[in-house]
């Protein structure tokens, strides 16, 4: 039973046992539907909480009351009534076979997130070979899903991490272990069996289900930032990452259909794993148990729909709850220090100074310091998308003109930026996402992709300059750049990162890889090492300057047609300086494959 220490509300157990071929997962949950009656007042009371809360802005509250908790959480000391989920899990994750019973548990031990971590270490320890099944089974789990597409990703030790909907979320610090990668991917491999469990017998219950919003980006271009993001490490990526994921994504619902889970690219999804902590959880314990003992569900149809609604309504007024709550006491704080003339704001942390930078850019008010730090934050690359469309795109008057130059400089050293920045600009303002024309010439390897961004506003349409380059995300990059420029009335910072095609160019050496849509530079050095265009392909990368404002510099080395190649770049991130250093390095495997193809045509006419 791993949870935080001192919890005394335990939901779930996990036993994991090695086969031939892969794992026997064993899932036990507490028993809650057999000791609350539906319609009991214990029930009601938990129906109108809806989920326990622990701390944060409603402060503690359990969904059921201490007594009934005590006699229905799991336990070391006592045989307890469990629903038990036993899946047959292959070696590369796939669940083969899925068995749900009721079960008596008995001889649990109960270990903290940190201890897990602690025994995988520890031959000594009781819980050693199992947990260290656990964990390599939740390793397979997690390749699983990342293969299927879920948004998933785990960064213990900066303590970053996606939650199920796909949303970046940090972790508390008893989290940031093995420990918690265990739990998470064990009870999404139950929840997710459990769905389709309950499809297969066409077994009403209440669904998880999952969208994302029209503004969200295509799911390989999600997943691709999320890489490059959990890659670099740096905190203030990371959060314009976590601010992004949580605007163009969807709350996930409750339904008693299957509607699908986007987040986790999954057809359905259910909560099933919590029931003394989420009230979901508990109903479609009682529907589950219903189906197994052959009699009724407790819920017909229009009783599970209004279920649904009530806790999805819920859900809504607890989100705008918690944003009112935190608005009211923040907004004259911030407003009081935008207009601050000698103030310090290099010491506020990302979410303080966001505050005072949206107010001060609300309501026009350009204070020295806040223009100072802004543009400070801008070069260093700390500040998100959201934050930069505040300054570009909201904030007014010839005080902001020193922060508003260098955000879109930044943008400009950091190009992928200014597709997220029009997106949150589309979202907050309920536009239409821009428009990109897109265009290429040449063959592979020497294609040049071109585009251009364009905005349907309401006074027109607005149009950037057209980008070219080696790779087509990247021209689209340059393309919203110089969109972004137009929209803010600044000079166009954009440039083209490739020639034209040479038109009489027919020939190749050696066979050339497909070009797809969305190849980055580095996909494509990838694919020129593996078919041996080019061999030697390494990266370098070195950092300097102080903690809050570091340089780094990446040199990307490879060897064509004998001879030795390197492309260098400096950026704000580690992930900015490789891709660039990366494009650089592309460019010159062209101009000599170019060089030599051409004098290949020329020597071979001469011999005709």
């Amino acid at each position: 039973m791993i949870d935080s220490r001192g919890t005394v509300d335990r939901d779930d157990a996990i036993a994991v046992r090695p086969l031939d071929d892969g794992w026997e997962l064993m899932v036990y949950v507490a028993d809650v539907a057999s000791g609350v009656a539906l319609g009991s007042a214990a029930d009601q009371e938990a129906f109108r909480r809806r989920e326990s809360a622990y701390g944060g802005w409603r402060g503690t509250a359990k969904m059921l009351p201490r007594p009934v908790e005590d006699r229905l959480t799991l336990a070391e000391d006592r045989p307890c009534a469990t629903m038990r989920v036993r899946l047959d899990v292959t070696s590369d994750g796939i669940v083969r076979h899925t068995d749900v019973a009721r079960a008596a548990m008995s001889g649990a031990m109960a270990v903290h997130h940190q201890e897990v971590a602690a025994a995988t270490r520890d031959p000594e320890h009781p819980l050693h070979s199992g947990l260290r099944e656990a964990a390599a089974l939740s390793e397979v789990l997690l390749a699983r899903r990342r293969d299927q597409g879920a948004l998933a990703l785990y960064d213990l030790l900066s303590g970053w991490a996606t939650d199920e909907d796909g949303a970046v979320v940090r972790l508390a610090a008893f989290e940031r272990n093995i420990g918690y990668k265990v739990v998470q991917e064990c009870m999404i491999a139950a929840n997710t069996a459990l769905a389709a469990w309950a499809a297969e017998r066409d077994l009403p219950v209440l669904f998880r289900n999952h969208s994302a919003a029209r503004v969200s980006p295509p799911r390989s271009e999600l997943l691709e930032d999320l890489d490059l993001a959990f890659a670099d490490g740096s905190p203030a990526r990371l959060e314009a990452l976590q601010q992004r994921t949580l605007m163009t994504m969807k709350a996930a619902e409750y339904a008693p259909y299957m509607g699908g889970h986007w987040g986790l690219n999954l057809p359905g999804y259910v909560h099933a794993t919590s029931p003394l902590r989420r009230y979901a959880d508990l109903v479609v314990q009682r529907i589950i148990f219903s189906h197994l003992d052959n009699s009724a569900s407790p819920y017909g149809e229009d009783e599970l729909s209004s279920v649904a609604g009530a806790l999805n309504d819920g859900a809504r007024a607890d989100r705008q709850a918690q944003q009112e709550s935190f608005k009211s006491s923040a907004h004259t704080r911030a407003r009081r220090a935008a207009a601050a003339a000698a103030a310090d704001y290099s010491a506020l942390d990302s979410k303080a100074f966001h505050a005072v930078l949206k107010r001060g850019c609300k309501d026009n008010i350009a204070g020295p310091s806040l223009v100072e730090e802004t543009g400070r934050r801008a070069a260093a690359q700390q500040l998100t998308s959201l934050e930069l469309q505040l300054v570009l795109l909201v904030a007014d008057g010839t005080g902001w003109e020193v922060a508003r130059t260098a955000c879109l400089a930044a943008i400009a050293a950091a190009p992928e930026t200014a597709i997220s920045v029009l997106s949150v600009h589309a979202q907050v303002n309920d536009l239409p996402l821009p428009r990109f024309a897109d265009g290429s010439t040449g063959q592979a390897p020497h294609t040049v992709f071109s585009a251009q961004a364009s905005w349907t506003a309401a006074d027109g349409e607005v149009r950037g300059s057209t980008r070219s380059a080696s790779a087509k995300k990247a021209a689209r990059h340059q393309a919203a750049v110089s969109l972004l420029a137009r929209l803010a009335e600044l000079p166009d910072p954009s440039k083209d990162l490739a020639e034209p095609a040479p038109e009489a160019l027919t020939a190749t050496r050696g066979p050339a890889p497909t070009v797809t849509d969305v190849r980055s530079p580095l996909s494509m050095l990838n694919e020129y090492a593996q078919i041996r265009v080019i061999s030697g392909l390494e990266y370098s990368v070195t950092g300097e300057g102080p903690d809050h404002l570091p340089t780094f510099t990446c040199t990307a080395h490879a060897v064509c047609e004998g001879r030795s190649l390197a492309g260098e770049s400096s950026a704000a991130s580690k992930a900015a300086a490789k891709t660039a250093a990366a494009d650089s390095l592309l460019a010159q495997v062209h101009e000599v494959r170019a060089s030599t193809n051409a004098d290949t045509s020329v020597n071979s006419g001469s011999q005709r």
